[in-house]
């Protein structure tokens, strides 16, 4: 192919502009990119999370222990990692005296740092009946 006589390319204002553009845009996608990662990880941790405070009330149920009132806390394994959990009991808050004394309520904070510095990762609630 020829070029016209008076043709001489791309003048470099062109070519910097043009690329100017291409780098807008491939900025545009690294920061979708990276933000879905972060999503990714972050529903990850939430489903473990979520999947160790179930483990923990399967736990109760599968001993048979009417749970007494009161605050506990420990940890659990899954994933290659450990899962603080905080467990806190109380009177079910039903206004009849014979479902209270017959039932309680229990709930599960699981969080990612043993110092519970962050927000629960997950939260969850049951009840649990006597015997």
């Amino acid at each position: 192919m020829k070029c016209k006589k008076g043709s001489k390319g791309f003048t470099l204002l062109e070519v910097l502009v043009a690329l100017a553009v291409a780098g807008t845009g491939l900025a545009g996608v690294i920061k979708v990119a990276g933000g879905n990662a972060y999503n990714a990880q972050h529903l990850q941790n939430k489903t473990l999370a979520q999947w160790v405070a179930m483990n923990r009330i399967a736990e109760i149920q599968v001993k048979h222990e009417f749970p007494a009132i009161g605050e506990k806390k420990g940890d659990a394994e899954m994933a290659d990692r450990t899962w603080y959990w905080h467990q806190e009991t109380k009177a079910a808050p039903f206004p009849i005296p014979d479902i209270q004394r017959r039932l309680r309520q229990v709930e599960i904070n699981i969080y990612a740092d043993e110092a519970h510095k962050k927000a629960p990762l997950a939260t969850l609630t049951t009840y649990i009946a006597s015997q």
